[in-house]
């Protein structure tokens, strides 16, 4: 959706999880510049997967960082997991012509305020998405889209899964105690019969 192109630049927030990760790691395939954000604990992570400059969610405002980096032009596409708290400051992180991609709800949906300003006279783009709400054969093309552009860079290791931990399927509630800690990097899995790593 967010049609991001080599030389631009894209700020991706939860850039520790399981799909902040992945998004960090095809962004940088790309050629984009990356800008992430995440807790200072994943920060040297979160660099490992490609991104150019990390920004600690939880000490820092992600848009005066953006604005001091970009020279006050702002990020060609946001892509946001967090919604409602982040909404604003990442309509006013977006440049010219940019374009956001809200494809999740982690702080919320209730509260948002959207300056619409900004949307207007920046000529600004804003698109939501998320896979469960589209029909089957909708998901199928885009697996197959995804597969066609990315297979060769997982198959020669230029992206990655990342895997914080797995778990046996006995153990679900331990597995997702970690996942509510914040303190995991990447996907963790349950897997049935399988030893605890």
């Amino acid at each position: 959706l967010a049609r991001l192109q080599p030389g631009e630049s894209v700020l991706i927030h939860a850039a520790g999880g399981g799909v902040g990760s992945a998004a960090v790691q095809l962004a940088h395939a790309a050629g984009a510049q990356v800008f992430a954000t995440a807790g200072g604990d994943k920060h040297d992570a979160v660099r490992g997967f490609g991104a150019d400059v990390v920004v600690d969610h939880r000490s820092e405002d992600f848009a005066a960082v953006v604005a001091e980096k970009t020279g006050g032009q702002g990020v060609d596409v946001v892509i946001d997991f967090i919604g409602a708290p982040y909404l604003e400051r990442n309509v006013r992180s977006l440049a010219v012509g940019g374009r956001m991609v809200a494809v999740g709800l982690l702080g919320g949906a209730q509260g948002a305020t959207l300056p619409m300003d900004a949307v207007l006279y920046r000529h600004l783009q804003i698109f939501g998405t998320v896979m469960k709400s589209r029909p089957p054969e909708v998901k199928q093309a885009m697996v197959q889209r995804f597969a066609q552009r990315w297979l060769p860079a997982l198959a020669d290791g230029t992206i990655r899964p990342v895997i914080d931990r797995t778990y046996p399927l006995a153990e679900a509630a331990k597995a997702h105690q970690r996942m509510e800690s914040g303190a995991s990097i990447g996907k963790i899995l349950l897997l049935p019969g399988q030893a605890d790593r």
